[in-house]
């Protein structure tokens, strides 16, 4: 590669470095948190995965890819459907909603937990902190579609 070629390779490196930084700022600013800086536990993911085999997997799938008219939980689709929202529209969503026949009965902590796994299984990475139990706390944690 000429000279060139390397230092427009390093600008572009250089502002994509700064363009993240930004707006993780930003979101640090305003109070958000995007999912991107890890807003869930291995440990969290692994009781999600447990409760979703329980109570979701029936019809969302074991791989979570869902089945004609019930949506898949992991991939583009799912970004498009909950991406740049609050986790907290997910979390109420499912909490009201899912499963099907009985919604509410996995409990604030199951419904949680089942989102990390969601989370997860989407590739998002793994935090110091578990996702928290439902409130207010869920409005600053962004589910941002990965970049």
């Amino acid at each position: 590669m000429r000279p060139a070629g390397m230092l427009g390779c390093f600008v572009g490196g250089v502002s994509f470095v700064a363009v993240t930084l930004m707006a993780v700022a930003s979101s640090q600013a305003d109070g958000t948190r995007s999912v991107l800086q890890g807003a869930f536990t291995k440990a969290q993911a692994e009781r999600g995965k447990a409760q979703y085999f329980a109570a979701c997997a029936s019809c969302h799938g074991v791989a979570m890819q869902g089945d004609g008219d019930i949506p898949e939980l992991v991939g583009k689709s799912f970004l498009k459907r909950w991406g740049d929202q609050p986790v907290s529209a997910l979390f109420s969503f499912a909490i009201t909603q899912m499963p099907i026949g009985r919604p509410g009965s996995l409990g604030v902590q199951g419904y949680v937990d089942v989102i990390a796994h969601i989370l997860s299984m989407n590739g998002f990475p793994e935090g110091k902190h578990e996702l928290p139990p439902g409130g207010a706390a869920l409005d600053e944690i962004i589910l941002e579609g990965k970049r």
